[in-house]
């Protein structure tokens, strides 16, 4: 059983091109105008929300909604030091320290997920 090929870009803006009845070069600026209001959003310079627990605060995040279609969120985590972590291959047990990074996720909304189920 092969695997079914994604599509391009040019295929999707072709494709609502014709749905929509705008040019492939609206559709086009359509899709510029969206990654530039992600970068606003989630880019370095907006502001990091945070998540609090017994009054201290857990982590950091950003968050940006795709109304009816993906929640994107950014995540900032912290630093750890000397956690202790074992090699499967020899089972021997280490200290090792990892720095600080952020993930990016993206997550369907229920809107989406209705549509796929």
């Amino acid at each position: 059983m092969a695997a079914a090929k994604r599509m391009t870009k040019a295929q999707i803006i072709g494709e609502l091109s014709e749905k929509t009845g705008l040019t492939k070069r609206e559709v086009g600026a359509v899709f510029e105008g969206l990654k530039d209001v992600i970068k606003r959003e989630l880019g370095k310079r907006s502001q990091w929300n945070e998540r609090e627990k017994e009054g201290k605060v857990v982590a950091k995040y950003k968050d940006f909604v795709i109304p009816d279609l993906v929640k994107l969120k950014l995540t900032e985590v912290p630093a750890r030091k000397n956690v202790k972590v074992r090699n499967p291959g020899t089972g021997e047990e280490t200290l090792k320290s990892f720095p600080k990074s952020t993930k990016l996720r993206a997550a369907p909304v229920k809107k989406l997920k209705d549509l796929m189920v």
